[in-house]
């Protein structure tokens, strides 16, 4: 029924652990497409499975946008699922979706919340996605209340009608996805309200650069992609302010402050200036406000 499509580079151990904790699903009704991204250290696969695992390597590094596109193009399955190499499925989450999509068969999307682990800071906490009635283009670019790839199942035939991920872009795909998503009209959501993917969060870590420029481009990418009224513009305007404080956030840096601080003067809402003051005063004490956000 699935087809679960893994992009990764250069983390051969981490692939070939996620395999292993995908033989804990409690029903293996799916593939496992893994795809590396023209690794220096090429992926193997050091076992066999309980479910078929197909491994494709990209000629030419292309980015997570490419891989997961060229992971579809080879799956054999009606419904696509996708799962970084770091992050993991609840145990439950294929049977539980296949129920689900069984009981709800004109449904071509299906989104439910992550637990996020906050690794270095000991706590986590479980996103709250919106529900489908409230999946609009202004709401989501205001925030992404979707959440990213892992917390998302969709009809492969509906994927490429919306033309996949944009490879384009080097930042932000993830979110470019969500936008082209909720603009469709023929768009069925189905929420699940269960958190089915398991997500861990890194402070400090060395593949978080607080270079945005990537970043900045995608966002005017998406800015004349998606915006075109005045509230449109107001609500990308905070989210953008959002996405250039995250890296600096997870960094531990003061810089992220001064992003708050402008969604203070933009919203003026007591919540951003807030969270500015504290991440001025201490960015680890704003990280562990997540527990309460």
């Amino acid at each position: 029924m699935f087809s679960i499509i893994v992009p990764s580079y250069n983390r051969n151990a981490q692939v070939n652990a996620l395999l292993a904790s995908l033989e804990n699903q409690t029903v293996k009704n799916f593939e496992v497409i893994v795809v590396d991204d023209c690794s220096k250290n090429v992926i193997k696969i050091d076992r066999t499975f309980a479910f078929p695992v197909k491994l494709i390597r990209n000629a030419q590094n292309g980015g997570p946008a490419k891989s997961r596109n060229i992971g579809a193009e080879n799956a054999q399955h009606d419904w696509l699922l996708f799962l970084d190499d770091d992050d993991r499925f609840d145990d439950r989450k294929c049977e539980i979706l296949a129920e689900r999509i069984t009981e709800n068969p004109t449904a071509n999307f299906v989104y439910h919340p992550a637990k996020c682990e906050m690794v270095n800071e000991g706590f986590s906490y479980v996103t709250k996605p919106f529900q489908p009635d409230s999946l609009s283009l202004e709401n989501m670019l205001l925030a992404n209340k979707i959440g990213g790839m892992p917390m998302m199942a969709i009809k492969k035939d509906f994927f490429f009608r919306l033309g996949g991920l944009s490879t384009d872009l080097k930042s932000l795909e993830d979110y470019d996805f969500v936008l082209k998503l909720v603009s469709d009209s023929d768009l069925n959501a189905l929420y699940v309200d269960e958190p089915l993917s398991l997500c861990a969060f890194h402070t400090k870590r060395s593949s978080v650069s607080t270079n945005t420029e990537n970043t900045e481009k995608a966002i005017e990418a998406i800015r004349r992609r998606y915006v075109k009224t005045p509230q449109q513009a107001h609500n990308f305007k905070l989210n953008s302010l959002y996405m250039l404080a995250y890296p600096n956030a997870m960094n531990l840096s003061r810089k992220a402050a001064g992003y708050y601080f402008d969604m203070f003067k933009l919203s003026r809402s007591l919540k951003h200036l807030v969270i500015a003051v504290v991440t001025f005063i201490s960015p680890k004490l704003a990280i562990n406000l997540k527990r309460f956000v």
